[in-house]
């Protein structure tokens, strides 16, 4: 009689999932009888290549964060996925450099930005622990390295602490250079604050933190980026997705296979861990890997029906709740005409007496407008946080009535939609009244990952008050062994199985969480637990 194969159920298809379960597949000599758990209609979780105006976008994870010794690179180039006959979304150099536009209607000078930018990446480099050249930055450098090693008003807490300590030192020490208007209502202070703030909201949009004084300034140093430019993939995130999927056996992979309960440290003789599903439906592991994001995890710990029974142990539930988890969404607009400008977007602050009330609240934290390749007719914007969430609930008719209302006021051209009258209006990338060459928005296309019940967000970070430890608390598995005595640690039983309940995705690793390649190493790193647990021979 054969003897039973180890049962491992993996719960989510995104990349950590498949990437666990490619692993285990191709390195244990069909030791294993596996099942991938899908709650959605598809694979690839927060990887969703779509479709829109013709254009191959990303609707989920767009990046490679560098591309020296990016796994993820790696795969793509393998399978030609990183090379295509046309243009694709934020990967063409031929774009032209953003100009940027302040409320009130006027363009800022580069003289005037470029300034405020080398500050703002100069200090954002220094919270990253990273060495830095000063080159031409001359005493931007200067005073960024003196808040960073001395305080200079920095409470030592959070990044966006740290940011605001560093305008405010720059601001002291440029003090006489420019207090005159620069256009409309603006002082040169107010209008490189506005500056500086159209910079952290692009941050916020890398960090998901819906604002910067919550992000820990302490573990900013500890995450880790690769060396190289940072690329989009041509054929589309997804088909790295469909490469580690494609060597798994048939029925192997389970979609709509919605999870509503785990139990586990149970006795059954199908298993420790019984697997319950929004159908009724029960299936009974040896070992469960669950890769589902950190919002749902979040919610899953929350009252009495919690997903976990008996609930999770302190150690894993605090960690659950101290870090961060925020919701960035993309914008899509269609236009009717191509070499439409790249724009940065200036606003005063929502309590200044000279904003323009018309621009609704959920634009003033969008930082950019911009096509997605040079010869595109779609725009792209991001939105972190509160905005984020609102775009969600908004209706085509008002997302477009809302960047209408934003470019006029910025530009000081009116831009319409189509009424049959000919507007002033943005045409081919200069600002002009034109007649023949009418600019409209014809339609608009928005992610909504925090509304969605299977991720409730986008991707995590490390929160004032979590650590870097509560990542590392993530990745452990349960239940906690006492290595000594071989029992369940505060529980006094006698071991009967490791591993039942195993955590991977990008929230689970302490380095490179928020990525798609930190995913991929945290399943890569429960597959080789579960093969070292069976001396596998990988």
């Amino acid at each position: 009689m054969a003897a039973k194969k180890p049962r491992i159920v993996i719960i989510g298809a995104g990349m950590a999932g498949l990437t666990a379960a490619n692993k285990l597949h191709t390195a244990s000599n069909n030791t294993f009888d596996l099942s991938v758990v899908e709650g959605g209609s598809r694979i690839g979780g927060r990887i969703n290549t779509s479709e829109f105006s013709a254009e191959k976008i990303e609707m989920g994870a767009t990046w490679i964060h560098g591309i020296g010794g990016s796994p993820i690179y790696k795969i793509a180039e393998a399978t030609g996925s990183l090379l295509s006959d046309e243009p694709w979304e934020c990967m063409d150099p031929t774009v032209d450099k953003a100009r940027t536009f302040a409320e009130g209607g006027f363009e800022v000078e580069p003289s005037v930005v470029e300034p405020v930018s080398g500050l703002f990446n100069a200090l954002m480099e220094l919270a990253q622990g990273k060495d830095i050249d000063d080159g031409d930055l001359g005493e931007i450098y200067e005073i960024a390295t003196r808040v960073c090693s001395s305080g200079d008003g920095f409470n030592g807490n959070s990044v966006g602490s740290f940011l605001r300590s560093g305008f405010d030192a720059y601001w002291a020490s440029s003090i006489g250079k420019g207090e005159k208007g620069c256009g409309g209502t603006w002082s040169r202070r107010s209008l490189e604050e506005a500056i500086f703030t159209m910079f952290s909201n692009t941050q916020r949009t890398y960090t998901s933190a819906d604002d910067l004084y919550t992000l820990d300034y302490a573990a900013e140093s500890e995450y880790q980026m690769f060396p190289g430019e940072e690329i989009t993939i041509a054929k589309g995130y997804l088909s790295v997705i469909h490469h580690l999927a494609s060597v798994l056996p048939q029925g192997v992979i389970e979609l709509n296979r919605r999870v509503t309960k785990i139990e586990w440290r149970q006795s059954y003789e199908e298993g420790p861990v019984k697997v319950h599903f929004s159908d009724g439906s029960v299936l009974f592991a040896d070992h469960v890997i669950v890769t589902v994001s950190l919002g749902v995890l979040k919610a899953g710990i929350e009252g009495d029906g919690g997903l976990f029974s008996p609930p999770l142990p302190g150690f894993k539930s605090d960690a659950i709740k101290r870090l961060g988890y925020g919701v960035v969404n993309k914008l899509f607009v269609e236009v009717s005409q191509r070499k439409f400008p790249s724009m940065q977007l200036v606003f005063e602050k929502e309590d200044s007496e000279y904003r323009f009330v018309k621009i609704p609240w959920w634009m003033r934290r969008t930082a950019t407008l911009a096509p997605i390749h040079s010869n595109s007719k779609v725009l792209l914007s991001w939105f972190a946080g509160k905005e984020a969430l609102e775009l969600e609930k908004l209706t085509d008719e008002e997302i477009m009535d809302g960047v209408l209302t934003t470019v006029s006021c910025l530009t000081g051209k009116e831009v319409k939609k189509d009424t049959g009258i000919t507007p002033k209006t943005l045409t081919n990338g200069s600002l002009r009244e034109g007649d023949d060459e009418v600019v409209k928005i014809t339609k608009v296309l928005t992610s909504k990952w925090g509304g969605d019940p299977l991720f409730r967000g986008s991707y995590s970070y490390v929160a004032v008050g979590s650590s870097g430890d509560d990542l590392d608390a993530m990745a452990e598995p349960l239940p906690q062994i006492n290595k000594k005595s071989g029992q369940v640690n505060g529980h006094g039983q006698a071991l009967v199985h490791e591993l039942q309940v195993m955590f991977a995705g990008e929230a689970t690793h302490r380095t490179h969480y928020s990525t798609t390649h930190g995913a991929y190493y945290s399943g890569l790193r429960e597959a080789d637990r579960l093969l070292k647990h069976y001396k596998c021979d990988f």
